[in-house]
Parts: structure tokens; C-alpha cells; sequence
């Protein structure tokens, strides 16, 4: 009986069985699915091809998204989480405001990497011409902005959602409070994601190389991860020791009854 009035209050239908029963298909998830695929296929492809001297003459030579400072991997990382958070019955049905955001701010950043893989793109082309050869932007590039496109025009649909958002007796943001705990909890993830990712770029370099695949990207991407984790620990930490004994700071803000 709790279970029935928990998917009642999160929307969901629980009756659906079968394969893809994970899945909320609607025409704009599916668009953002479908754009979703196409970046994620785009990320493996070539975004510049060309050709230029190297020790048995002209050769065919290629600039990849996965390479140098790996535009690629975060198009990839991004790109399959705005897809699944989007198809994915769960997130899609959340009444947590902060979730059925995400897919948006997945697709902007997915939009200002491949603007910065374009950049790069460019400027790999340019270093061929300088030394005699040519190249041009690769059909990769091209499918990785179709799918952003498709990405964006579906999430747009589902925004307005968003937007105007009406509340629910029992959303959590109807019994979460925000207390000195959370602030510094959330602080210190933030600073520890700065200093984590300076530390992974650094590190990956040192032990990688710069021309490994996507070394500076996964760099970030684990050292942001242990530095979030790391800083909101630290944070947390600290408050609790300055905190009167007896009276800790509980995560969501509550408090049990005073004496």
C-alpha cells in the first residue's frame, strides 16, 4: 500500500513490464535520445581530416575529439547523461525540480565543448597549412552539431515543464531545510572540485602525457570527482566540530527537539 501511494506521488507506473519499461517514450524524449546517439557516435569520429608532410611525404592525417585536451570525452560524458536523464523513466518523473533541470544545463555544455572542439579543430588544420598540407572540418564534427541540435530542440519542448513547476504536498522541497552544514558541505565541494581538477590535470599530464587520449579531460573528471568528495567531507567535518556537542547538524537541516 506505501509503495502504491509512493508511485502515485512520483508518477511513475510501476505496471509496465518488458525491456524498455525504463523508458518514458515521448516524441521529445525520443529527439533528445536520438540526438543523444548521434553525439555520442560523433565523440569517436574524426572532427578534422587532411593531409600533411611527415616522413614518407603527404600523408592522410586526422584531428580527433578524444585527443589533446579531450573535447571529445566531455561531449561523450555529457551527451549520454542528458539521454539518459532524459529517457530514463526515473529522472524523467522526478518531482525533485533540481533533476528534470539537468538535462538542460547537460546540453549547454555539450553545445560550449563542441564550439571549443571547433576551435580546436581549426587551429589543428591551420598547423597542417602552415607546414604545407590541408585539411578541412570532418563529417564527425558536422553529426556532433546535428545532434546537439536534435538534443536541444527536444529539451526545449520539455522545459516549459520546468519552468512552470507546481508543487506537490510532500515535494522535497517542502520538507527540506538549509542549514550551515549543508552551506559548508556544498562550499567545500565546490572548491574541492576546482583544486581536484587542477590536481587530475596535472597529475594526468605527468603521468600520461598531453597526447594521450583525452588524458587532460579524465584528469578533471576523476580529480573533480575525488576533490568534491574530499571537500564536502572537509566542510562537513569542520562544522561538526564547531558545532555545540549534543547538537549536530543534521544533512537536511532538521534538528530533534530540544531538552
Amino acid at each position: 500500500m506505501e509503495d502504491r501511494r509512493l508511485d502515485e506521488w512520483m508518477h511513475w507506473q510501476s505496471s509496465r513490464s518488458g525491456r524498455l519499461s525504463w523508458m518514458l517514450p515521448t516524441p521529445a524524449r525520443l529527439t533528445v535520445g536520438i540526438g543523444s546517439l548521434m553525439t555520442i557516435i560523433a565523440g569517436f569520429m574524426p572532427w578534422a581530416e587532411g593531409r600533411a608532410p611527415a616522413h614518407s611525404g603527404f600523408e592522410p592525417v586526422f584531428f580527433s575529439g578524444l585527443g589533446g585536451a579531450g573535447d571529445g570525452v566531455v561531449l561523450l560524458l555529457t551527451s549520454l547523461g542528458a539521454g539518459l536523464l532524459t529517457l530514463h523513466r526515473t529522472p524523467a518523473t522526478s518531482r525533485v525540480r533540481t533533476v528534470r533541470l539537468l538535462p538542460a544545463i547537460l546540453v549547454a555544455l555539450a553545445a560550449l565543448t563542441w564550439i571549443n572542439g571547433y576551435r580546436a579543430a581549426l587551429l589543428e588544420i591551420a598547423a597542417w597549412e602552415r607546414r604545407g598540407g590541408t585539411g578541412g572540418i570532418a563529417p564527425g564534427l558536422w553529426i556532433a552539431l546535428a545532434g546537439i541540435a536534435l538534443m536541444a530542440a527536444g529539451t526545449v519542448v520539455l522545459l516549459p515543464e520546468v519552468i512552470r513547476w507546481r508543487r506537490e504536498a510532500g515535494d522535497p522541497s517542502d520538507v527540506v531545510t538549509i542549514g550551515v552544514r549543508d552551506v559548508a558541505e556544498v562550499g567545500g565541494g565546490i572548491a574541492g572540485v576546482l583544486l581536484g581538477g587542477w590536481a587530475g590535470v596535472v597529475g594526468a599530464l605527468a603521468l600520461l602525457g598531453p597526447t594521450l587520449v583525452g588524458s587532460i579531460a579524465l584528469g578533471v573528471i576523476f580529480g573533480g570527482l575525488l576533490g568534491a568528495y574530499g571537500g564536502a567531507w572537509v566542510g562537513r567535518s569542520v562544522v561538526d566540530r564547531l558545532s555545540p556537542r549534543g547538537d549536530p547538524a543534521d544533512s537536511m537541516g532538521q534538528r530533534g527537539p530540544r531538552p
